[in-house]
């Protein structure tokens, strides 16, 4: 064999091999960008399980738990709640008036002043009859991991109910659980509405968020000294 068929040679393996490489890394992606639907799917189907055996009716709920915990939503010009946000707080009135709990923990976003979800949703709730020291604020509750996180160790929460929207709902129970709290879940009356595909949509990508920070051991946003859910709520007025 002459030196230039061997040269030939070499190159039609090298070429070949390069095929067999390309083609290999065309069917990898292609896999991997079809499963991962699936991969999605799967995460919110067991999230949804796993968190749906501690959502109760309201006479099936544990009696002195140390907290209701209501996450925060939308606030309207920073003075009343969403209907999303209103939902929430009447179920955690109506928790509270059926001796759930005789604390109301409200955690949300407080980052800028002229945007304050923690005080419109106290001053709903003592606007409907719940004593001010009753009712704790949490400033810094920017997603739901982070008031799950900090009602643990801000506010000392071993035991609590949580009530919100079942997509969530689900979602904050899961956290709950990887974070070591004793809760419950009490869902909202359900509502149909133009956004809740999108709700739905951002649920999604919400859990695979959760996913990661609870089974990673993220740190809060913000931490804040304690302030024990046992103590007088209107001492957590102010951020601090």
């Amino acid at each position: 064999m002459t030196c230039m068929q061997k040269r030939s040679n070499q190159k039609n393996l090298t070429s070949s091999n390069w095929k067999e490489i390309l083609k290999r890394t065309a069917f990898f992606l292609i896999g991997l960008i079809m499963a991962f639907p699936f991969c999605l799917v799967l995460l919110y189907a067991v999230i949804s399980i796993r968190s749906n055996r501690s959502i109760l009716p309201i006479n099936k709920l544990s009696r002195q738990v140390d907290c209701i915990i209501v996450p925060g939503a939308q606030v309207i010009d920073n003075i009343r709640p969403s209907v999303l946000l209103q939902d929430r707080l009447d179920c955690a009135i109506a928790l509270y008036e059926a001796g759930i709990s005789d604390r109301i923990l409200v955690s949300g976003d407080h980052r800028v002043d002229n945007y304050n979800e923690p005080a419109v949703m106290c001053e709903y709730l003592i606007s409907n009859g719940i004593p001010d020291e009753a009712i704790f604020m949490d400033h810094f509750g920017l997603d739901t991991y982070d008031t799950m996180l900090r009602a643990r160790d801000v506010f000392q929460v071993k035991t609590a109910v949580v009530t919100t929207q079942l997509f969530h709902l689900q979602r904050a129970l899961y956290i709950a659980d990887k974070l070591g709290l004793d809760c419950e879940g009490y869902a909202t009356v359900k509502r149909y509405s133009a956004q809740m595909a999108m709700h739905t949509l951002r649920e999604t990508g919400a859990r695979v968020k959760a996913f990661y920070e609870a089974n990673t051991n993220a740190p809060a946003t913000h931490m804040s000294p304690p302030r024990p859910i046992s103590g007088d709520g209107r001492s957590t007025r102010d951020k601090w």
